[in-house]
């Protein structure tokens, strides 16, 4: 491509760069999962049968599938989140704070870990905890995120006394 002069040559690969890094970050800001290392990991037929499950709200056979794929994979904060997510979703709320706390230390960044173990505070009524998890999150996710979002929403609702859906 020719250029009229160098300033155009300039706006134009500024406005590449841009754009590109713009449609980079959205890509990564959906899901449950939100790991913060770059590393990419195969996940297991296991792992994505739990995930369907969960879509389903099917949470005890979402936990067996989660537990199927951890003994291959003890590195997947991942599994972690979900299974903490499915823990507290049957009310086991013991087992759902030791897998959130153990995906946090495997990926201390991990999004979905973090809203989900936010949620979780509010229901156990701890808002000082579910709000730390928040400020983690804003600073995270600089030009805001979904799980961002997601906890700000249950923190005021649980300050108007009503009940998150998440």
């Amino acid at each position: 491509m020719k250029y009229k002069n160098s300033l155009t040559k300039v706006l134009y690969l500024t406005t590449i760069f841009i754009t590109s890094v713009f449609f980079s970050y959205s890509s990564l800001a959906a899901g449950g999962g939100g790991d913060d290392k770059k590393k990419v990991t195969v996940k297991s037929s296991e792992y994505y049968k739990a995930v369907k499950l969960i879509k389903e709200k099917s949470y005890d056979a979402a936990i067996q599938n989660l537990l199927k794929a951890e003994k291959n994979n003890k590195t997947d904060a991942d599994i972690y989140n979900y299974l903490g997510f499915s823990y507290r979703k049957t009310g086991n709320l013991e087992k759902a704070s030791q897998y959130y706390n153990k995906a946090l230390e495997i990926s201390p960044k991990h999004k979905g870990a973090l809203e989900y173990q936010g949620e979780m505070f509010l229901t156990q009524g701890n808002l000082k905890k579910a709000q730390e998890n928040l400020k983690k999150l804003q600073k995270i996710c600089f030009l805001g995120c979904e799980e961002e979002k997601m906890l700000k929403e249950s923190i005021m609702k649980y300050n108007k006394g009503q009940k998150s859906s998440y």
